[in-house]
């Protein structure tokens, strides 16, 4: 793994010092290791600016991916505990650029590794270390072929696209029972099921998440056609994503407060629409290039 960062600018070298900082504050002893990886490790992050096909202008800036390395399984599950330092992160004011945090114990790291799987052997061979207690090591990945490759990201794409799929032909019957709440959980999990299958393809690797905000930055990661799936540009494309991200829980357990109209689902519907013809095209693409 390399160790320097002398490719960043020097402000965002700042903005990783601030990072380890706060990590190592409020992680006590948990933390072994702290990893840079993505865009800002190999040095080709963007600050984009990206006109559709629509002529609508959309932004987007590279996230800091940073791997947190624990030495047990179940420090790295404390959710909530990550949660928080996370939050920390965000609001820091020194730290402008986004921060995506992903934990996890050394054990199953270096399980991961020796399988071969390409998300960790990729942070493995381009990461850099940011922190390390030295107290552990980590296993040489095995390298696959790139039959092996191509295979197992057809695997993924079969069965996540179909599954998304499943759950997006719900939706539509769910708004002509005019069953509101169901149709908007159900188009939540078409829309995460899509996502995932996106991750899969391209980095073999499925995050543990339902926020479908930190998802939506991680497509657009491997592929910026996905900057135009959720527009932000107005006041009701963002107010109806917030809806989209509510659905997981409120849909279910919040139903006094949790209000959609058909029209609003509709409206999303046909975003999601947008999202599986893109997640297709640039999944049919990813396992070819194998």
């Amino acid at each position: 793994m390399n160790i320097s960062l002398e490719h960043l600018p020097e402000l965002k070298r700042e903005e990783l010092q601030e990072i380890v900082k706060i990590i190592l504050e409020n992680s006590t002893k948990k933390t072994e290791m702290i990893l840079l990886f993505g865009s800002h490790a190999r040095g080709d992050w963007v600050e984009d600016r990206y006109t559709g096909d629509d002529g609508i202008v959309y932004e987007y800036r590279s996230d800091f991916d940073i791997m947190i390395v624990t030495s047990s399984i179940h420090s790295a599950q404390k959710w909530s505990y990550w949660l928080k330092i996370e939050k920390k992160l965000q609001r820091c004011k020194l730290i402008r650029t986004w921060v995506s945090l992903l934990v996890i114990d050394i054990q199953t790291l270096n399980k991961e590794l020796k399988k071969g799987r390409y998300f960790y052997s990729d942070i493995r061979k381009e990461g850099i270390i940011l922190y390390n207690s030295k107290k552990f090591e980590l296993a040489e990945p095995k390298e696959l072929t790139p039959e092996e490759l191509k295979e197992e990201a057809a695997r993924h794409f079969e069965k996540w696209f179909e599954s998304a799929n499943e759950f997006l032909e719900a939706t539509y019957d769910e708004i002509k029972k005019q069953h509101f709440h169901k149709a908007a959980f159900e188009l939540h999990q078409a829309t995460e099921r899509f996502f995932m299958t996106t991750l899969l393809v391209f980095t073999g690797y499925k995050p543990k998440l339902h926020d479908l905000e930190k998802l939506n930055r991680r497509v657009i990661t491997q592929h910026r056609s996905f900057m135009t799936v959720f527009p932000q540009s107005t006041d009701l494309e963002k107010q109806n994503f917030i809806l989209l991200k509510r659905a997981y829980i409120d849909s279910r357990y919040d139903m006094e407060n949790f209000h959609i109209t058909k029209e609003q689902l509709e409206w999303l519907a046909n975003r999601v629409e947008k999202l599986k013809e893109l997640t297709q095209i640039n999944c049919q693409e990813k396992i070819e290039s194998f």
